[in-house]
């Protein structure tokens, strides 16, 4: 693809438009885990009598769908966005978003499940704007230098953020005890607001970096072609199977801890909302800091493989915590660990491909998490045996990825 030439000044302007959109994407994603778990678990939204376990079915449904719409049509977006141009890509997905946050927002305040769900599934099939993120960066860094890298480190920076932030104030503005102008709809208007704005944002500020390719064709099963395609890559085929028993584990984990969270220790949405913003924290701490200090001292396998073991033992012990601040500092390591495992993964994907096949692999990467988040809330069919299965089976998961660990070593 030819890059065309544009301006400091629009190139700048452009940057921050797909950083805008990345941060609302993310803010999409993670401000739901406070609201949605107070809201399914309560008695507005089904009718009385309901059990606790068909509840948390329905929220695993719904958590569900986000995930697996974004498997679907995140390599879709991408190749709609090199045959038609990335700015035509962005307005299309972000119209559709903020249609699909208005859905959400009127199901809430309806107290609508049907509404509700379209409205999950519209923002999840068009919020997966990560390769089209990486794309734009790509065409809007020079080919030289580290530019593109610093873009790339300033993307998952903007995605920490946006996940402690959107935590953050979904659990507050959600609770009607801090504020009767605040409830379970708020967040989603206040998203539906701020994506129609963004929306106007690049419609202005974004200009078209490259020459469109007419010749790309569209295929719905990409993301499933990847996931086979990784299952059958020479010398890849065992580090996936292991990051895909990590990835369930590890969303279960942040799925579900609200869940128990609310049934065990009556969590109010405020309190999910600091809860969440602290294990955005812990994320941010393991991944960004505690990763790089011990692989300086360690060699990075003996690292992967005790945070994997730490990982499944500790996951386990979090449905035996007799008090709120126990179960708050377990889940807290358990995610620590898991931003120290998740950078080793990639790493360890990274290293195994070749240079030729690199960024289809780690595209490949993308496509195996994007399912991983999508099946994990499968997780709550267990919730019919005892709400607490969910947690069991994710300290399950993350010992299987273990011994396949060790044995690939």
């Amino acid at each position: 693809m030819r890059k065309e030439r544009i301006s400091d000044r629009k190139r700048r302007l452009a940057l921050a438009a797909v950083f805008c959109t990345f941060f609302l994407d993310n803010i999409a994603w993670s401000m739901v885990y406070p609201v949605f778990a107070p809201l399914f678990l309560g008695s507005t939204l089904f009718q009385e009598g309901t059990s606790t376990a068909t509840k948390v079915a329905f929220l695993g449904l719904f958590l569900s769908v986000f995930h697996l719409m974004q498997f679907l049509f995140a390599p879709l977006i991408g190749e709609f966005s090199d045959r038609n141009g990335r700015r035509k890509a962005f307005l299309y997905t972000i119209f559709c978003t903020t249609a699909g946050f208005f859905l959400s927002a009127w199901g809430v305040e309806m107290r609508h499940l049907g509404l509700l769900f379209w409205g999950r599934v519209v923002t999840g099939a068009f919020s997966g704007n990560l390769s089209l993120c990486l794309a734009a960066i790509s065409d809007l860094s020079p080919a030289k230098g580290r530019s593109r890298v610093h873009q790339f480190g300033n993307l998952s920076l903007i995605a920490g953020i946006a996940f402690i932030l959107g935590a953050f104030w979904g659990g507050k503005l959600s609770d009607a005890h801090l504020s009767p102008y605040f409830s379970p709809s708020l967040p989603f208007w206040i998203g539906t607001l701020l994506t129609a704005g963004n929306g106007i944002f690049v419609w202005f500020s974004f200009e078209e970096p490259f020459v469109r390719n007419r010749a790309i064709t569209f295929h719905l099963g990409e993301g499933w072609r990847n996931i086979c395609l990784a299952l059958q890559t020479k010398n890849l085929q065992k580090i996936y199977v292991i990051y895909l028993f990590f990835l369930l584990a590890w969303n279960i984990v942040l799925q579900f801890s609200p869940i128990f969270a609310v049934n065990t220790f009556a969590f109010s949405p405020s309190n999910l909302g600091s809860f969440m913003a602290f294990l955005g924290v812990c994320w941010a701490l393991g991944s960004g800091i505690i990763t790089k200090w011990l692989v300086s001292y360690l060699q990075e396998a003996q690292v992967l493989g005790s945070c994997l073991f730490g990982f499944s033992i500790l996951a386990f012990l979090i449905i035996f915590a007799k008090s709120a601040f126990t179960f708050v500092l377990l889940v807290g390591i358990v995610v620590l660990l898991s931003g120290i495992s998740w950078p080793l993964c990639t790493e360890n994907i990274s290293k195994k491909a070749t240079q030729k096949m690199r960024g289809k692999v780690l595209g490949m990467s993308q496509s195996v998490q994007s399912f991983a988040m999508g099946c994990a809330p499968t997780a709550a069919l267990f919730a019919y045996l005892s709400v607490d299965i969910p947690l069991l089976v994710a300290g399950g998961l993350g010992l299987v990825a273990f011994f396949l660990f060790l044995l690939q070593k």
